[in-house]
């Protein structure tokens, strides 16, 4: 089954989502970065949507980490932000977006 998380729950805190930043989009405002916890684990091709929603980790069907938990934002390399290469599942709903504009 899948989850849907609330919005609230995907926010990577916003000075550090844009800290690094621009990023690179593969889509429009859609972003495939790596991100590491306060603990100093480091997730690779995580999907951030604009301005700082984690929407989907490669390969990973639920949210591995808590956005609140990450220090750091970067854009990996080349190879690790291409989007067919990985399986995603998405976890948020757009609608909520369009809510929130």
């Amino acid at each position: 089954m899948k989850i849907i998380y609330p919005l609230i729950q995907l926010e990577i805190p916003i000075d550090i989502a844009q800290a690094n930043g621009p990023f690179e989009e593969f889509k429009q405002d859609v972003s495939i970065v790596t991100v590491t916890l306060s603990n100093g684990t480091v997730y690779e091709r995580v999907l951030v949507l604009y301005p700082n929603y984690v929407i989907a980790v490669a390969d990973s069907e639920m949210l591995p980490f808590k956005p609140s938990e990450v220090v750091v934002v970067h854009q990996g390399s080349k190879e690790s932000c291409r989007f067919k290469d990985f399986n995603w599942v998405f976890w948020y709903d757009p609608n909520e977006l369009s809510k929130n504009a």
